[in-house]
């Protein structure tokens, strides 16, 4: 049997190859598209970058990247590196596999007390499940090795409502600019304010006391948030970020803050699952509302409990139409739990899948 050839001219030749190299780009750039696409919901590019700016020696700075499960698939994260020895990885294990609506915090800290100097590391974390492939996290910061800070942040403790409370830390420089000066100290809490004053020191250092007040109009919760010291310095990074906490008045945390219910079939009525209530003081539970009506809160404690830590049982019983059924496959529904604690209303969210 002959092979029937096909002949093309030279131009056609042109056409064919230059069609085949366009799909294969096109094809490439899609492939790269939708991989980084599904990654941006797990943790949008913008969060993936932190500054430390200045850090001063002894000091060791965190930031916490939170990445969030939003698919039906599990996550699987399967490691996480670090390409600076002068970072540490705090990252719960347990938690390597991310649910629906699942996070989990990677908190990543710069050692300002083992190093010095301009530092950059990216943070890798390897991906299983749903597919192989890798989120890169950035951080930068500039340990000073002539900044001191005594204490490295200000922590206010428990504060009773409407009490306040003061703190104040000292600044030490120790460089070569005779006009170094802490010029301000800001935060972006309005419940917070500072203010510097100048120490005398010895020959060579300079030194500042900066007094940190918690306003006693601060309302109940937990405060989590820096204080922004500035310096003059022309030639170096000026800021100086300094942790802030606090927990004024009683303060409620919800564990887990989310809850799964998994894969539902249409009408069926899930697992329970509990949510624990923790109060930093005992507090009772007044009333539990739900946004959903296929709903059911209950408590395992009697009505008006005073306790520190209550229990709630969750479970839904899924419509297969009307009010409760999901419209898109994902039921979502908050929980709003009112107290005895004025203004004190702490809310919680469950989530379930409903799949033929």
């Amino acid at each position: 049997m002959q092979l029937a050839r096909v002949i093309l001219n030279p131009t056609m030749t042109r056409i064919c190859f230059a069609f085949f190299f366009l799909a294969i780009s096109l094809q490439t750039v899609a492939g790269q598209e939708t991989e980084g696409d599904w990654r941006d919901h797990i943790i949008p590019p913008k969060a993936r970058t932190f500054d430390y700016k200045t850090v001063p020696k002894g000091m060791i700075s965190e930031h916490q990247f939170v990445l969030h499960n939003p698919f039906q698939e599990p996550i699987h994260i399967g490691g996480i590196t670090s390409s600076c020895v002068c970072t540490t990885i705090d990252f719960d294990e347990t938690k390597s596999i991310l649910k629906t609506y699942d996070e989990v915090v990677v908190t990543v800290q710069l050692r300002g007390d083992m190093f010095d100097g301009l530092r950059n590391s990216t943070i890798t974390v390897a991906l299983d499940k749903p597919a192989r492939t890798e989120i890169q996290l950035n951080i930068r910061g500039e340990i000073r090795s002539d900044l001191n800070l005594s204490p490295t942040f200000i922590d206010f403790g428990n504060v009773e409502l409407n009490k306040g409370a003061t703190r104040s830390l000292i600044v030490t420089y120790t460089g070569s600019n005779a006009q170094w000066q802490l010029v301000a100290a800001q935060c972006e809490d309005k419940f917070i304010r500072a203010e510097i004053t100048p120490q005398p020191a010895r020959v060579g250092v300079k030194a500042f006391r900066v007094s940190v007040s918690l306003d006693k109009d601060a309302p109940n919760g937990t405060l989590n948030t820096h204080l922004l010291l500035t310096s003059n310095d022309a030639l170096q990074r000026r800021e100086i970020p300094v942790p802030i906490r606090a927990t004024v008045g009683t303060v409620i945390r919800v564990s887990p803050p989310a809850l799964s219910l998994g894969v539902l079939p249409p009408g069926a009525q899930s697992p329970a699952r509990e949510a624990m209530l923790l109060g930093t003081q005992p507090f009772r539970i007044t009333k539990v509302e739900s946004d959903n009506p296929a709903m059911s809160v209950t408590s395992r404690h009697p009505p008006e409990a005073l306790l520190r830590m209550h229990w709630l049982s969750v479970s839904y019983q899924n419509p297969m139409e009307g009010d409760g059924a999901p419209k898109d496959g994902i039921m979502r529904s908050a929980i709003h739990v009112t107290t005895d604690i004025p203004g004190l209303t702490p809310t919680f969210y469950v989530t379930a899948s409903v799949q033929e």
